[in-house]
């Protein structure tokens, strides 16, 4: 799927070709190719779909080999740049102040759902004790 994905954004759309190309289409069932083209949407992905991939009886078309594509990792200069841009953004510490009092609040929210999950635990092992399930 990550290639797929990464081929899609290169090209800036999926064909059957390329569904086919990588992965076992033939040996899919439709549901699982639907599964398959709505995850790759979801990833910002647009596929062109045309009615030879859901075909019963498609024509054999040649695989081609395809081998799996290195990104390479950014080196540290990189790195450093991307600090420096983001560091900039940074100005002032009114805003962390807010951020403060808004993780305040937020901390007392995750409280409250961590306690109510930790109840419903709770209650779910009373009744599998209870009915002995």
């Amino acid at each position: 799927m990550d290639r797929l994905i990464v081929l899609g954004r290169k090209q800036g759309h999926l064909t059957n070709h390329d569904l086919q190309a990588n992965l076992p289409v033939d040996a899919m069932s439709a549901e699982e190719i639907a599964l398959v083209v709505v995850h790759l949407e979801e990833a910002g992905v647009p596929v062109e779909l045309d009615v030879s991939l859901s075909d019963p009886n498609p024509k054999a078309e040649p695989a081609s080999v395809r081998t799996a594509e290195i990104i390479p990792f950014p080196d540290r200069s990189a790195a450093a740049r991307m600090k420096r841009k983001s560091g900039s953004l940074q100005k002032s510490a009114a805003p962390r102040a807010d951020a403060s009092k808004a993780s305040g609040q937020n901390g007392a929210s995750h409280w409250a759902v961590a306690g109510s999950g930790l109840l419903v635990l709770v209650l779910l092992a009373a009744l599998v004790v209870l009915f002995g399930v």
